[in-house]
């Protein structure tokens, strides 16, 4: 790398460890600097403010999380269309194995989002997904309904409701790091618990 390179990248490196000890809010640029042995006047060459660099790191991650959802969506979907709804749970736990891998080869930056947002524009993350999800499920179960198949409709609320808890059920294993496999045990008993809530209402 380039010395340029060398530098952004102390930068990255030396803000992602301030944000993951003190969160964004708590987080400042001049420790960051101090940190890194620059000035405050180097890290804005590089990044227009903290807020910047705070997304520098999470927002890859949070795109591609939003990505895997939407397309997961878009198989479901598939399934209804080409008349086999049923698919839609071997498309969910191949969703929840995709992005448990991608979690966990990208853990740092999913802590800063789940737990260290706060005060960022990132701050709403999991609830954006709850939201991808919620419109999604609505969706899905609106076209059920239309091609003749059995389900038992929810409300929006309803819906939400239920996300949010699973969600946020599935998020706590982030905020805890626990090791990979204690992880996929916890992951797995809340995939297999709400999904059977599910399939009440969904098959």
């Amino acid at each position: 790398m380039s010395k340029s390179e060398d530098t952004k990248q102390l930068i990255l490196d030396t803000a992602k460890k301030e944000f993951m000890e003190k969160g964004y809010n708590d987080a400042s640029v001049r420790s960051i600097a101090k940190q890194a042995g620059l000035t405050t006047g180097a890290i804005f060459r590089y990044f227009a403010d903290k807020e910047s660099l705070f997304a520098a790191l999470v927002s890859p991650v949070a795109d591609h999380m939003l990505d895997l959802y939407r397309k997961g969506g878009e198989r479901g979907f598939d399934s209804l269309t080409n008349g086999h709804p049923e698919n839609m749970w071997n498309i969910s736990d191949e969703v929840i194995s995709v992005l448990v891998e991608y979690i966990f080869a990208n853990k740092d930056a999913f802590y800063l989002l789940i737990s260290q947002s706060a005060g960022s524009a990132y701050e709403s993350f999991v609830d954006q997904l709850i939201e991808e999800e919620e419109k999604q499920t609505y969706a899905f179960q609106q076209k059920m309904i239309r091609q003749g198949y059995s389900c038992r409709p929810l409300t929006l609320d309803e819906i939400h409701i239920l996300f949010s808890a699973q969600y946020y059920a599935f998020f706590e294993i982030v905020r805890h790091k626990l090791e990979k496999d204690e992880a996929l045990d916890r992951i797995h008993l809340i995939a297999d618990f709400f999904g059977s809530a599910w399939k009440l209402y969904f098959a």
